[in-house]
């Protein structure tokens, strides 16, 4: 599977290719192409979106109309433009006429949002909670002096160590966004 720059590909056991854009953004949908090409149709469920019958130019229908996708002939790549929200779900391949050779599932996300930290503490322990607008596939960490810990919440300890910073990350598969850090002497104050 590929990391691409404008879209994060993962692969499952079932030959469906995940494929994550960002609202009003691009997602390129890549086929496995092993031989030349000489026709190719995109469809999204059963509506044809683009085609390509190895002579002129592609010929694009419905939500790829009017300049919203472009299709590569030659590698097969179709590119969606501007994604909207009603772009998600699975689009097909068939390449020189045969059968689906390939599916996609598109998750169109919004960009995260930045996350917020709670304290719960007491005068030797603080439970430090992470909240973000969650949306679809997202998740949280935190970093901690460099070391990352899964989850939105983290347990710290009072230590002396003024110096340990403590910041939570809120992320989906296309965006990223860091809380303020906070320092031991924030979490715990007049040490």
């Amino acid at each position: 599977c590929v990391f691409h720059f404008s879209v994060f590909l993962t692969c499952t056991g079932e030959g469906t290719e995940l494929v994550y854009g960002l609202i009003r953004k691009e997602a390129e949908l890549k086929p496995k192409v092993t031989e030349t090409i000489s026709s190719i149709t995109w469809k999204k469920q059963k509506d044809k979106i683009a085609e390509w019958d190895g002579s002129g130019k592609p010929e694009y229908y419905g939500r790829c109309s009017k300049d919203q996708c472009d299709l590569n002939p030659i590698t097969g790549v179709l590119v969606i433009k501007g994604l909207k929200p009603e772009d998600e779900g699975r689009y097909f391949a068939e390449i020189n006429n045969k059968g689906p050779a390939m599916e996609f599932q598109l998750f169109v996300l919004e960009p995260v949002s930045k996350p917020t930290v709670n304290k719960y503490c007491n005068k030797m322990r603080c439970l430090l909670v992470c909240e973000g607008e969650e949306t679809k596939h997202t998740k949280y960490s935190w970093k901690e002096n460099g070391k990352t810990t899964p989850g939105n919440t983290l347990t710290v300890e009072k230590s002396g160590e003024q110096s340990k910073s403590y910041t939570c990350v809120f992320s989906n598969p296309k965006s990223e966004e860091h809380s303020d850090s906070l320092t031991e002497m924030d979490i715990f104050p007049g040490q």
